[in-house]
């Protein structure tokens, strides 16, 4: 998980996005969660990417382990169940194939924040 996690943070920022908070005391579920904000326009919107622990994971398991897919969210997710009804990027196979679909969705969260008024 650590590769990911690192190429994930090395792209934010070119697509336009930062790192303003991170979560790491959290339930079961979540390895961690970042609060990402825009450098673009709407400069300063806010989104989530949550990194998921496989639910079957052995409940002892270190930080960074087990972690099986990444979430982009405009809320911070409250539990496993509405995390994983947003884009979900899986860090199995192909995970790096994936990372542009996964910075679109980014993207396109930050095109309807423009659209509903937020920007």
């Amino acid at each position: 998980m650590q590769t990911q996690r690192a190429e994930i943070l090395s792209q934010l920022g070119e697509h336009g996005w930062f790192v303003v908070g991170e979560e790491s005391n959290l339930e079961w579920w979540a390895d961690e969660i970042w609060q990402v904000e825009s450098l673009w326009s709407p400069v300063g919107m806010r989104a989530y990417i949550s990194f998921l622990v496989d639910p079957m994971a052995d409940r002892t398991r270190k930080k960074g382990e087990e972690v099986w897919a990444v979430v982009v969210s405009p809320m911070k997710p409250v539990d496993r169940l509405s995390a994983e009804r947003e884009f979900t990027l899986s860090l199995g196979q192909s995970w790096k194939e994936r990372m542009p679909e996964f910075f679109g969705h980014l993207s396109r969260m930050r095109d309807q924040s423009i659209d509903n008024g937020a920007g």
